[in-house]
């Protein structure tokens, strides 16, 4: 990883698959201090946030990979797969049955990686497993929450964020500015894991 000591700040993007859940956003100084962190649904409030923000230029911005909610995740819908009609029309990936990952903002990110900032992408729960912030309760529950938040506290020195059990969104956009922040620092070993639509998939090594 080249030298990136010069950018001025770190980001966290938590990205939903969609509006109906929420997003959130992190910026750490450079001194690993919260700068900012706020909640966003929709993806107009997304861009506007990327294109008139003035944390943004010549930042590490951090985006973990949305997962795609079409996904066939019950037992009767994946068997059922097996008894449909087979013809000349038919297509396996019909209504993108077999997407893992949501595209979302991908031409955004795009851009800011060429014109703006460095942007990579990460799947937050490899990401909180190299952390060592495990979740040990059902993900995105309250005690998953509280459990992320105290870690988040105790071992990476986050005192200063709220004694109110934050969202989920919130806490992986506080770990993925984290990330952002180690790698600007050249802290972490990382090791790309894939390419998403022509962005690195990074992980803590």
């Amino acid at each position: 990883m080249d030298n990136m000591q010069n950018n001025f700040h770190s980001i966290g993007l938590s990205l939903a698959p969609n509006s109906n859940h929420n997003s959130a956003v992190c910026v750490l100084d450079n001194n690993r201090q919260i700068v900012l962190l706020d909640k966003l649904f929709f993806t107009d409030d997304i861009k506007l946030f990327f294109e008139n923000s003035p944390y943004v230029k010549n930042s590490i911005l951090m985006v973990s990979l949305a997962v795609d909610e079409q996904l066939l995740d019950g037992k009767w819908r994946i068997h059922s797969k097996n008894y449909k009609a087979i013809g000349e029309l038919f297509k396996v990936n019909k209504n993108n049955w077999t997407n893992r990952l949501n595209d979302r903002l991908k031409d955004l990110l795009l851009s800011l990686n060429e014109k703006k900032c460095r942007v990579f992408r990460c799947n937050v729960n490899l990401l909180r497993q190299s952390y060592g912030l495990n979740p040990d309760y059902l993900e995105k529950t309250s005690l998953d929450c509280k459990s992320f938040q105290s870690g988040l506290k105790i071992k990476y020195g986050f005192d200063l964020m709220s004694d109110n059990l934050l969202p989920a969104a919130n806490l992986e956009a506080i770990l993925c500015a984290l990330f952002a922040y180690d790698i600007k620092e050249n802290r972490v070993q990382t090791k790309e894991i894939s390419n998403y639509f022509g962005i690195k998939v990074l992980n803590k090594v």
